[in-house]
């Protein structure tokens, strides 16, 4: 297999943000919302929106203690990341009002924001996500998040996603904790593969104030370990 699951390094972001050269516009490791809220056509837009997207990451791998980077990378392609994750351990369980201002864009001075970038749209999204997880995450109780996880799509079907959120999947039962996600609709499906089960309604985000016609929809999912399964434990 010339697929490596790694920890994610400082100076992988500006690798990340490199791929900008490499590959049309547009396909590269910036997830979900971030496409829909500032779409990129040329080459020098799509390097601007990476440097926006992962000077924000950057600063998260540095300063968010319950931050844990992994990257995927091809061992047969001269060690390309081809796919990263951001997964997060929440000991005294998941806090929406300490951890929204990571997820957010705020305004800082000297700041550059990628023109057409629809700020206030990428926030509302976030912000309606990680709300929603106050009414089904148990407050207070330790857990992994995974936030973020993106494949370069020309390297999709190869297994990279699975080596990610099988990461995830060990640490929760070496911890005994449950893990968490949202996953979109078409997404559901490979977390199901890994033991994932959907938790209640989809959450569906109505975008129209903001000019899209359109509805974000994420599907909550829970992973319980075995050990606490067996035990019956409820992690939700």
């Amino acid at each position: 297999m010339h697929l490596q699951l790694c920890p994610l390094e400082l100076q992988d972001f500006d690798t990340l943000v490199s791929h900008a050269a490499s590959y049309p516009p547009g396909e590269d490791l910036v997830g979900p919302p971030t496409p829909i809220c500032c779409a990129v056509k040329t080459r020098e837009e799509a390097e601007t929106r990476l440097r926006f997207h992962f000077d924000k990451q950057r600063s998260r791998f540095s300063g968010d203690p319950t931050v844990r980077y992994m990257k995927v990378i091809d061992t047969a392609e001269e060690n390309s990341i081809i796919s990263i994750a951001r997964w997060h351990f929440y000991a005294n369980g998941y806090n929406f009002d300490t951890e929204i201002p990571w997820e957010t864009h705020n305004s800082t001075s000297g700041q550059s924001i990628p023109q057409g970038f629809n700020i206030p749209l990428h926030n509302y999204i976030l912000t309606k996500r990680d709300a929603a997880r106050a009414s089904w995450i148990p407050t207070n109780s330790p857990c992994w998040i995974l936030m973020h996880m993106v494949t370069h799509p020309s390297h999709r079907g190869k297994g990279a996603a699975g080596l990610l959120i099988r990461w995830g999947i060990e640490q929760a039962e070496k911890d005994r904790v449950p893990a968490y996600l949202e996953a979109g609709v078409m997404g559901r499906p490979i977390y199901e593969r890994f033991g994932f089960v959907q938790r209640g309604d989809l959450l569906e985000v109505d975008l129209k104030e903001f000019g899209v016609d359109m509805k974000f929809i994420m599907c909550k999912m829970a992973y319980v370990p075995h050990i606490s399964a067996k035990e019956g434990i409820e992690s939700v």
